[in-house]
């Protein structure tokens, strides 16, 4: 095997690794951990099969379809139109309106919320940080055929080292004994149901043209070794979300008798690493979360710049999309975030169950010569997730609570197997080449 693909593979999967695990990734193994106490591995499991999986799952499923090329990505069986509104929502709502802002405003909250700043309103430290933040985010996103490299040079080192420091700590001296009483009645399912809300899925999406463009400037550009290098990429950061996601839910579970089930999230990370490093907690915690949440701010910026610049056919350079999407991103975490996740949070709901349905099909892509059935199952899927979010505004109708799995947030799936049912017996214009 090529020494040279392989050291590059790792090194684009670190950087892969460094713009999946944000600051969400922090906390809910954390969490899991607290509240599965003796049952914290049944939990690690099933969180890092719903995220991690699905992820990885959605990134073989652009390989195997063979559009891992496409801006469309495995969108593209829904046609030209359809599939560009759609990528382009998700672009928006993971980029610049929720995700690319939620990373500075999350940073500041985590790692300057021990040393005495109000993460509520805005204050000097805050504007401050966000100028920092934002500015070497957009930096070291600036030239889009190194905005991999300088994850992987630049972030990914101190990232993947203040990790796994605070798993061999946890593992060295663990805070307490596990509490055998499991505070959470249904481990299994909540933790999976945690890897399912952190969009990790949608990410993946737009992070694996990212790759494949970062391993084509190193001059990979043959199906073989397009395929070979995603892989190794793929499983490079799978493997370090595995050991980090599995430690950290060790870390939470050490502390299961310590702190009640209803702590804060964020709050939690300040304690346990706390008890871990005593003062110096502050000072590791501030680093990791700040490099930790700017690895993923600087994956958002990249990638909203590339689709953006391409989407335009060149009108709207790269360079200028990144600049704009720092400085939009940077007001934002500042002034109005939560009306910003108030508005993007309902259309992700919205766009997140088409979403899976269309990876699930891809997997068998080479199957299935008619498009109209993504189509159909698709548009099932969004009809019901259209209807549920509608609900939730006050729509004066009750469709969705008797579905099958609404209960858990999966009402979709039904509907969804019967309008892609539907789907095939729809054939004009819809047949695959």
């Amino acid at each position: 095997m090529n020494k040279k693909l392989v050291r590059d593979s790792f090194i684009v999967g670190a950087a892969l690794f460094s713009m999946f695990f944000g600051a969400g990734n922090v906390v809910f193994p954390l969490y899991i951990g607290l509240t599965a106490g003796n049952q914290w591995f049944t939990g690690f499991l099933c969180y890092y099969a719903a995220d991690v999986g699905l992820a990885l799952l959605t990134i073989y499923a652009m390989l195997a379809s063979d559009c891992i090329d496409r801006k469309e990505g495995l969108l593209h069986r829904l046609g030209g139109l359809p599939a560009m509104l759609m990528m382009s929502a998700i672009i928006l709502c993971i980029g610049p309106l929720l995700a690319i802002p939620r990373t500075g405003a999350t940073a500041f909250a985590i790692s300057f919320a021990p040393l005495g700043y109000s993460s509520k309103g805005i204050s000097l430290a805050k504007v401050l940080y966000s100028i920092v933040f934002f500015g070497i985010s957009t930096i070291l996103a600036y030239r889009e055929s190194n905005m991999v490299d300088a994850i992987a040079r630049y972030l990914s080192p101190i990232k993947i080292g203040g990790f796994i420091l605070i798993v061999i700590a946890a593992v060295a001296w663990p805070l307490g004994e596990i509490n055998p009483s499991v505070h959470d009645a249904n481990v299994a399912w909540n933790s999976i149901l945690a890897g399912y809300q952190t969009l990790d899925v949608m990410a993946s999406l737009v992070f694996g043209f990212v790759i494949v463009s970062a391993l084509k400037s190193k001059g990979y550009t043959s199906g073989s070794q397009k395929v070979l290098s995603v892989g190794i990429s793929s499983l490079v950061a799978g493997a370090l979300l595995f050991v980090i996601y599995c430690g950290l839910c060790y870390l939470g579970a050490t502390g299961s008798a310590l702190y009640p089930a209803d702590t804060e999230k964020g709050a939690l990370a300040a304690y346990l690493v706390g008890g871990l490093f005593g003062r110096a907690s502050n000072v590791v915690l501030a680093v990791v979360m700040s490099v930790s949440c700017m690895a993923t701010s600087v994956g958002l910026i990249g990638t909203t710049g590339t689709f953006i610049s391409q989407f335009s056919k060149g009108r709207l350079s790269y360079k200028c999309v990144a600049v704009c999407t720092g400085l939009f991103s940077m007001v934002v975490s500042n002034v109005g975030l939560d009306s910003i996740i108030a508005f993007a949070a309902p259309i992700l709901t919205f766009l997140y169950p088409g979403t899976l349905v269309v990876i699930v099909l891809s997997l068998f892509d080479r199957h299935i010569r008619n498009d109209n059935i993504f189509r159909f199952a698709t548009g099932g899927a969004l009809l019901c997730s259209g209807i549920s979010v509608l609900e939730g505004f006050g729509l004066p109708v009750k469709l969705t609570s008797s579905l099958p799995f609404e209960s858990v947030g999966l009402g979709w799936i039904v509907p969804a197997c019967i309008f892609g049912f539907v789907g095939c017996f729809v054939r004009r214009g819809g047949q695959k080449v």
